[in-house]
């Protein structure tokens, strides 16, 4: 659980924690319901005809979809996911915005 999404790496000494990998999990935590207030969800930008189905000018209200085009168009207006390093940002992006990744399979261990 721990070993394969790297927040600890078998050593010759034992396991080293990796503390980059575990703040990017803590970031995806915080970040991943925060498009269920309606008031953040995101607009369609005018130099898009759609987004997953959102045309342009429509909010996008699935809060997923809602996260996954922010964090690709707008990354700044997310703080705590701007400040990772590269990698780490990529790593969010891939899980969330690829996978459809749900943070319940990691709480709930599946």
């Amino acid at each position: 659980l721990l070993i394969d999404p790297q927040l600890l790496q078998k050593t010759k000494s034992g396991l080293k924690h990796d503390p980059d990998r575990t703040l990017a999990i803590l970031v995806l935590l915080a970040l991943h319901d925060i498009m269920k207030m309606n008031a953040l969800l995101p607009v369609v930008a005018k130099d898009m005809k759609e987004y997953c189905g959102y045309k342009t000018g429509e909010p996008i209200n699935d809060h997923d979809i809602a996260l996954s085009y922010v964090l690709e168009r707008y990354p700044g207006a997310l703080p705590s996911y701007a400040g990772l390093p590269k990698a780490q940002r990529d790593s969010i992006k891939f899980t969330h915005c690829k996978m459809d990744y749900n943070m319940g399979w990691l709480v709930q261990a599946e």
